[in-house]
């Protein structure tokens, strides 16, 4: 969260654990969770994963998913997804930002 939205956000930012949940991923229960403690409708939610099974509990959620693939989930199947990197990138070559997020947003509430 530090190094993707700063300090400042992360100070602010909830983390939710799959261990507070019944069902785990690829339930959507961890992201519907999320969503109804932050008072957001899930279909304003971009969820960062780097598994099949993360990408299935997002998308069942109905909120956008992005994956940046790792050494142990490369080979997955990714379909569905709304948009898959190698990688978010760092601070001096991010390769996905907030604007970025704001833009999938966009473009799934135009469809």
């Amino acid at each position: 969260v530090r190094v993707m939205l700063g300090e400042e956000v992360a100070k602010n930012m909830r983390v939710f654990a799959g261990d507070v949940v019944p069902k785990k991923k690829p339930a959507p229960d961890i992201y519907l969770l999320a969503a109804r403690e932050l008072g957001i409708d899930p279909a304003a939610c971009v969820v960062v994963e780097d598994s099949r099974i993360g990408k299935e509990a997002a998308k069942a959620a109905g909120m956008i998913c992005v994956v940046t693939k790792s050494s142990y989930t490369q080979s997955e199947d990714f379909s569905g997804a709304n948009l898959v990197l190698p990688d978010l990138g760092d601070s001096n070559d991010a390769k996905f930002s907030l604007g970025d997020a704001r833009t999938l947003l966009a473009s799934s509430a135009n469809t």
